[in-house]
C-alpha cells in the first residue's frame, strides 16, 4: 500500500506540474463548422494511385515545384537548398544553397529569367545557371518575415508573396505550422513585393496565408488561408481594385498551395482531409493548451494523411477531386500544371515528387 501510495503521489505531482506549467501556445476559441460532406464530385476515387514518382529518396521533399525549361523541375528543400531533379525522376542535383537550413517553400520564375523563391527569411533570386543567389527583401523594417511561404508573379513583375505566421517563425527549430494551428489566430500577411525590394502591405489578419495564384486575367490574385479552410482572392486592378473577398469558405481538407493554368481552373492541393481532432481542439482551447505541453510527437501527427487535389473554377465552385488512396501521397502541399495534360505533386513530407495525367472531360 505505501508503494502504490508513492506512485499515485508522484502521478499527482506531474499532474499538477502539467498543469502549472505555462504554455507556448495561447489558443483561440472557433465555433470550426463540420466540412461538406464527401459525395459527388469530391467523392475519395484514389486516382492519385496512378501517379508516378520523380526523384523517390533523392530529394528530401518537394514544398513547391518549377518546371525547368531544359527539362526536369527545380523544387526547394527543408535544409535550404535548391535542387533540380531529372525528367525521369532518376537524378538530382543541388542547384545552390539558398538559405542557412531554412526551408525553401514557394518557387515562381520571374519575367526578367530568374527563380524567385519564398524560403522562410525572405524572398530570393536565384540565377539557376550560376547558382548566385541575390536576397530581394528581408520583410518590412518593423516586421521582418516569419514564414515567408508562397509567391506567383504578374506579368509587369510584381511578387505577391504570403507571410503565413509572424508569431512563429518558420525554420528556428519548433513545430511552427503547428504551433499557429493550435493557436488558432490571424498571423498572416500578404504583400506586393518589388525587385528594388520595395514591399507593400496588402491584407493582415489572416489565418496562416500560404498559396498563391494570379488570376487568369491578371486582375486580381488567390490566396489560400491554410486554418480557416478557405479560398480569399485579392483584387489589384479594375474597379474592385483593393478589395479582399472570400471566394470558396469550408472547404473540405486542409488547404495548402493554389495554382491557375491559365483557363480559370484553380488546382488547390490539399495536405489531407479535415481532422476531426482539429476541429475538437479549435472547439476546447484550454484543452488544446494543455495538449500542446506534451512531447510534440505525442500530438503533431494525430491521424492519418492523405492528401487530395481539388480543382475549383475562379468564382469557387468545386469541378473535381483526386484523392490519395493509401497515404503514398500525404500533405499534397503544391501541384504544378505543364501545359500538357499533367500535373506535377509536390509533397511537404514525402521525399518524392509525382507526376499525375489529368483525367479527361474536366
Amino acid at each position: 500500500m505505501r508503494t502504490l501510495g508513492i506512485v499515485l503521489g508522484a502521478i499527482a505531482l506531474l499532474l499538477l506540474v502539467w498543469f502549472l506549467w505555462p504554455a507556448r501556445v495561447d489558443p483561440a476559441y472557433w465555433d470550426e463548422p463540420e466540412p461538406p460532406e464527401l459525395v459527388g464530385v469530391l467523392e475519395p476515387d484514389g486516382a492519385l494511385a496512378a501517379a508516378g514518382a520523380r526523384g523517390d529518396g533523392l530529394i528530401q521533399s518537394s514544398e513547391d515545384i518549377a518546371l525547368a525549361p531544359g527539362g526536369g523541375f527545380y523544387t526547394g528543400q527543408p535544409d535550404g537548398t535548391l535542387m533540380w531533379v531529372s525528367d525521369n525522376g532518376r537524378q538530382a542535383r543541388v542547384v545552390a544553397q539558398i538559405t542557412d537550413n531554412r526551408p525553401v517553400l514557394g518557387l515562381q520564375w520571374h519575367p526578367e529569367g530568374r527563380l524567385i523563391a519564398a524560403a522562410s527569411d525572405g524572398v530570393y533570386a536565384i540565377d539557376v545557371d550560376s547558382g548566385r543567389v541575390e536576397l530581394i527583401s528581408s520583410g518590412p523594417e518593423d516586421r521582418p518575415f516569419g514564414f515567408a511561404d508562397d509567391l506567383d508573379i504578374a506579368e509587369d513583375g510584381t511578387i505577391y508573396v504570403t507571410d503565413a505566421s509572424w508569431r512563429w517563425p518558420n525554420g528556428n527549430g519548433e513545430p511552427s505550422f503547428q504551433y499557429d494551428m493550435a493557436e488558432n489566430r490571424p498571423y498572416g500577411l500578404f504583400y506586393a513585393l518589388q525587385m528594388d525590394g520595395t514591399i507593400e502591405l496588402l491584407q493582415d489578419g489572416l489565418y496562416f496565408a500560404n498559396g498563391v495564384a494570379m488570376a487568369a486575367d491578371g486582375q486580381s490574385v488567390f490566396v489560400i488561408e491554410t486554418f480557416r479552410y478557405r479560398l480569399s482572392r485579392y483584387w489589384i486592378a479594375g474597379p474592385r481594385a483593393g478589395e479582399w473577398e472570400v471566394v470558396a469558405d469550408n472547404l473540405p481538407g486542409i488547404p495548402d498551395g493554389v495554382t491557375g493554368d491559365g483557363t480559370g481552373r484553380l488546382y488547390i492541393a490539399m495536405d489531407t482531409q479535415r481532422v476531426p481532432l482539429l476541429t475538437f481542439l479549435h472547439r476546447n482551447p484550454f484543452l488544446t493548451r494543455m495538449i500542446t505541453k506534451l512531447p510534440e510527437w505525442v500530438w503533431l501527427r494525430a491521424g492519418p494523411q492523405r492528401g487530395f487535389i481539388l480543382v475549383v473554377d475562379e468564382q469557387g465552385n468545386y469541378l473535381d477531386s483526386w484523392h490519395d488512396p493509401d497515404g503514398r501521397w500525404g500533405m499534397i502541399a503544391n501541384v504544378v500544371p505543364d501545359g500538357e495534360g499533367r500535373l506535377y505533386i509536390g509533397s511537404l513530407t514525402e521525399p518524392r515528387a509525382g507526376v499525375f495525367v489529368i483525367p479527361r472531360g474536366i
